[in-house]
């Protein structure tokens, strides 16, 4: 038994790679893999192949040069998709600074053992909160049906015509804006705690404010935000649509 392999079918799954290879690098749903190398290009390489399928791409580069310069535009593609998931999971980040500032757990943080690095409590949480409601929302799928919409506005070695400042910017800026709208009722619950007890040390000055406030704003954040946890979904969806709207943005 013989097996032959068409070589523009191998440039096309190489293309392909490159472009799924630097998007799962960069982008923080997979960054538990960081440290299994053999897992990452053993999925990188599967899925490029199932979404080339059985045949070629007619605008892979014939000469070893142009697939050369065609892998460095895949990177650029894959590194602006990647972008697009990177700010929108940065909206969890941005929401969990705010609420370690706000609730006093800023003034301790946890080592990460991904990124080697101290993380914010309410920062790592929400993390890991984002990154299992992702799966759990069915998003993934919805990030195959991408590549694969990704395959068709942008073809292998092609690269990115016109890329618009536009989409990026907006992007960049709803990190902040859904980050807010990720725990509104917490920061509204939290002023009302601080507007509290600076009524309270100025009726009772003799009391250390400051050690008493600490861990009534810590059981305050951590009350009110498994109180209002089921409030987190819509705004869970919006960040995960913000992906696709932006890849769909950049794309055409």
């Amino acid at each position: 038994m013989v097996v032959t392999l068409d070589q523009g079918w191998i440039g096309s799954v190489f293309l392909v790679a490159v472009r799924v290879g630097t998007l799962l690098m960069m982008s923080p749903v997979f960054s538990g893999l960081a440290s299994l190398v053999t897992v990452r290009v053993l999925l990188t390489l599967g899925l490029s192949a199932v979404l080339v399928g059985g045949g070629a791409v007619a605008s892979v580069p014939p000469t070893l040069g142009g697939l050369v310069f065609g892998a460095a535009g895949e990177v650029f593609v894959g590194a602006t998709m990647a972008f697009g998931v990177f700010a929108a999971f940065g909206a969890f980040s941005v929401a969990g600074k705010i609420l370690d500032i706000q609730s006093g757990f800023s003034m301790g943080s946890v080592y990460d053992p991904v990124t080697r690095a101290g993380a914010p409590l309410f920062s790592t949480m929400l993390n890991l909160v984002g990154v299992t409601a992702f799966f759990g929302m069915n998003a993934h799928h919805a990030l195959l049906r991408g590549l694969a919409f990704s395959l068709t506005q942008a073809a292998p070695g092609a690269g990115l015509a016109n890329l618009a400042p536009e989409p990026v910017i907006r992007q960049f800026g709803l990190m902040f804006s859904l980050g807010v709208a990720l725990i509104v009722p917490v920061m509204l619950c939290l002023l009302l705690v601080e507007i509290g007890l600076a009524m309270i040390s100025r009726v009772l000055p003799q009391m250390n404010v400051f050690f008493v406030m600490v861990p009534v704003k810590i059981f305050a954040a951590l009350a009110i935000l498994a109180l209002t946890v089921n409030t987190l979904a819509p705004a869970m969806a919006t960040v995960y649509a913000s992906i696709f709207l932006f890849w769909e943005r950049v794309l055409t």
